[in-house]
């Protein structure tokens, strides 16, 4: 997603601050936790250079780490540009405490670069740089009432409920079917053989 910033003014900070919240369709959105990342050396280097940074593991290691104290941040070992931060927030009143994780990469551009290159919002078009899929797991209401208990029910509780269903329908049958095996006993017992 691009992010427009005009440097230049001292008395702002650039921090990029991140939410996650958990969709909820009944009522208000569940705060998962939050990360703020202070963009200001990568974007300060970046108009040094007159070109885009991207933020890697070698850069972290280097200098951020080092001289920008920039913490709780781990690469991936097979993409150096792509790293996991701990989203924080409130739980049982303590602040601070990690309630998640979140993927993410960062790559700043002067602004001449990101208006001859645009990326879109989100996964609007056009979706590039780096290409985001529509969001899996979400609900689709359907008069088909298979289809909606496979999206609100987990699986371990469909087969609790499979199961619960099979053994119904066997108790069922051998209610149904008790008078016809009694009376062939009784008749069988009762005829001379």
């Amino acid at each position: 997603m691009l992010f427009p910033v005009t440097y230049g003014d001292k008395n702002k900070r650039y921090e990029l601050t991140t939410q996650a919240y958990d969709l909820d369709l009944f009522k208000s959105n569940d705060f998962i936790g939050g990360v703020v990342l202070d963009l200001e050396p990568m974007i300060e280097d970046a108009m040094l250079a007159k070109r885009g940074m991207s933020l890697t593991k070698e850069y972290y290691d280097e200098y951020l780490a080092k001289e920008h104290g920039m913490k709780n941040i781990t690469f991936e070992s097979e993409d150096p540009r792509q790293f996991w931060v701990n989203l924080l927030g409130m739980k049982d009143g303590k602040k601070n405490v990690v309630l998640g994780k979140l993927k993410m990469s960062i790559e700043v551009y002067p602004r001449g670069d990101a208006e001859r290159n645009p990326v879109g919002k989100g996964q609007s078009e056009p979706n590039v740089n780096p290409f985001l899929p529509k969001p899996t797991g979400r609900i689709e209401f359907s008069m088909n009432p298979i289809k909606m208990l496979m999206q609100l029910v987990g699986p371990a509780l469909r087969r609790k409920i499979y199961c619960y269903c099979c053994l119904i329908a066997c108790c069922a049958l051998c209610v149904m079917m008790a008078p016809m095996i009694f009376s062939n006993i009784i008749s069988n017992a009762l005829t001379p053989g």
